[in-house]
């Protein structure tokens, strides 16, 4: 996550000035959009949901169990985006902002009226057009600054041993399943989940075309960890989350950990399964 951490966590009145900055027949559009957010069941609407109550992003992370702030202020900024279209420097930030409020669109048909759809349509557009429109020098800047976050996210996770999900950025921008916003992602066990992402990452830069993108890591403490992730495999089943290309015949040892399901569904299970969140966001790694 790049960028002032001031500008990416907006105050809960801000985001009313923001309302107040448009015209009129602007207003119903946007409250609207709030709501949407608001209602959210994810962590965009969790986040949303406790800035309004007044919360600090440090409190919001503990009230949330997640170890670290960084997506507090990530959250936050998809919501700017999708009220007022606030564009970034960074493609990293810029691609899942994008990804967010694809989701927002989802989950808004049959919900939002026309004009607040256009709305948000039109605020997604202008994030995406505000790549085009970007100082190089600031945007190389900021992807710097994404990969040494990423070297720092690592460097965190060593020796933590814990349940992971990783995908690629092509799922996480088009998800495969559009409909219920689904995409694959690997869910998967690890003593030490820094050792097997860089692993990992190191694979792919042999044979893939885009990094690993690593979306969430749950630790499992003093818990049995085959177990654990057993029990989170089980439960992404029983909710038809299974690899849909291991049906019927297809079905083999190749894929058995990815699943077609969403981040916020795999929180859900953490939630259930009570356990806290060493890392959320979606870091980048294409290797060594």
């Amino acid at each position: 996550m790049t960028g002032d951490p001031n500008e990416l966590a907006p105050h809960t009145k801000a985001n009313h000035d923001v309302v107040e900055d448009h015209p009129s027949d602007m207003v119903a559009p946007l409250d609207e959009i709030r709501e949407l957010i608001s209602t959210n069941e994810g962590r965009l609407g969790e986040v949303y949901r406790l800035t309004e109550r007044g919360l600090t992003p440090e409190q919001i992370a503990t009230e949330l169990n997640v170890a670290t702030v960084g997506f507090v202020y990530a959250y936050r900024y998809y919501t700017q985006a999708a009220l007022i279209g606030k564009p970034t420097t960074g493609s990293a930030l810029r691609r899942q902002t994008v990804s967010a409020l694809n989701s927002l669109l989802r989950r808004g048909r049959g919900v939002l009226s026309p004009e607040a759809l256009a709305v948000l349509q039109a605020n997604k557009a202008a994030v995406e057009a505000a790549g085009a429109d970007v100082d190089p020098t600031a945007e190389a800047k900021a992807d710097i600054e994404d990969k040494y976050a990423a070297v720092n996210t690592l460097n965190a996770l060593n020796r933590v041993a814990g349940i992971y999900a990783f995908s690629y950025g092509w799922y996480l921008e088009s998800p495969v399943d559009a409909e219920r916003g689904n995409t694959l992602i690997k869910v998967g066990l690890a003593a030490d989940v820094a050792e097997r992402i860089r692993s990992y990452a190191s694979g792919v830069r042999t044979h893939m075309p885009e990094p690993l993108v690593l979306i969430r890591v749950y630790p499992t403490d003093d818990r049995n960890l085959a177990e654990t992730e057993k029990t989170f495999h089980e439960l992404l089943d029983t909710a038809g989350h299974a690899n849909p290309r291991r049906s019927g015949t297809s079905k083999r040892e190749v894929g058995k950990e990815w699943f077609l399901t969403n981040e916020d569904f795999l929180d859900s299970i953490a939630k259930a399964l009570k356990l806290s969140t060493r890392y959320i966001g979606r870091s980048e790694f294409a290797g060594d």
